[in-house]
């Protein structure tokens, strides 16, 4: 497919482009007047009558593929009703099959394109507020107890407004319904933010699949939170692990490096990135502190440990 192909109604604007690891592509595309954000899935793919191999090997092909489509339509049905176009939750418009092709519309956000680093020297006020909008748009999908299963920074977008900043939270391809994940094989995602649990349940070693609730999503966050406030991820023993979930399951206690920030900011983020599940706070726990910070000013303290 290419810039002035048109898939299921939606014209493509600009060639397709690979995005992450590879498994999939995007481009943006317009229909009736309005354009979207529209990814390609380059797995699975579904064979028709004409593709190669056996017919038991097209029949696993297929029972893959309904699979994929049930999961997608499952989360998709779950956000209907609590998102829109102009929301912060980015969710699924569209999804559809064009020929062996899975397709994903979403609305098309402005981006301001700041990075973690260029959010760490904004004002603690416009911090603030990034924190806060990222949280209630988690606490969305927590209160319906679906998790979103893959955060990441890249996964927050941050646009600008009249006022300063917002997020936008999206990529709900990986989102399960609390304590039923997908296998340990088929989990995509960054394991850079990966919380224990996770890292346990896809190690298989310990972790059960009832075990992976909302508070997996909890972790992810307090890492984001700790870029977005300080410019970097916790440090731990990167010469022992690689990944901060796997250093936290491991023993390591992971906290903010001293900081004027408020009291109430960083001792809420160190409770988020607890190796133990239930010692998190909840996404509800997490918002209403924040909420309740209103100046910098007033309650700003230095931290040392």
């Amino acid at each position: 497919m290419k810039a002035g192909d048109v898939i299921n109604g939606y014209t493509i604007l600009e060639d397709f482009r690979v995005v992450g690891a590879g498994l999939s592509k995007w481009t943006f595309a317009a229909k009736d007047g309005r354009e979207y954000f529209i990814k390609e899935f380059l797995s699975p793919t579904y064979p028709d009558e004409h593709a190669p191999g056996s017919a038991q090997t097209k029949m696993r092909k297929r029972q893959r593929c309904a699979a994929f489509e049930r999961h997608h339509r499952r989360i998709q049905d779950a956000l209907a009703a609590v998102s829109g176009l102009g929301g912060n939750l980015i969710v699924t418009l569209d999804f559809f099959r064009w020929g062996a092709k899975y397709y994903k519309v979403t609305e098309r956000v402005e981006v301001a394109g700041l990075l973690p680093a260029d959010v760490t020297a904004l004002p603690f006020q416009d911090q603030l507020v990034l924190l806060k909008t990222v949280a209630h748009s988690l606490r969305i999908l927590h209160d319906r107890g679906i998790v979103h299963g893959d955060l990441k920074p890249s996964n927050v977008l941050i646009k600008r407004t009249e006022l300063g900043y917002t997020t936008k939270l999206i990529d709900f391809d990986s989102a399960y319904l609390a304590g039923e994940p997908p296998p340990p094989g088929e989990i995509v995602g960054t394991m850079n933010y990966y919380s224990p649990e996770l890292v346990g349940y896809i190690q298989e070693t310990g972790t059960a699949a009832h075990q992976l609730t909302q508070k997996a999503d909890i972790f992810a966050l307090g890492l984001i939170y700790a870029e977005y406030l300080t410019g970097a991820l916790p440090a731990f023993d990167a010469g022992s692990h690689q990944y901060a979930g796997v250093a936290a399951r491991t023993g390591e206690i992971l906290r903010l490096p001293p900081t004027t920030l408020p009291t109430s900011v960083v001792e809420l983020v160190d409770r988020m990135l607890l190796a133990a599940p239930g010692a998190r706070p909840t996404i509800a726990e997490v918002h209403t502190t924040l909420m309740g910070i209103r100046t910098a000013a007033t309650t700003t303290a230095v931290v040392t440990s």
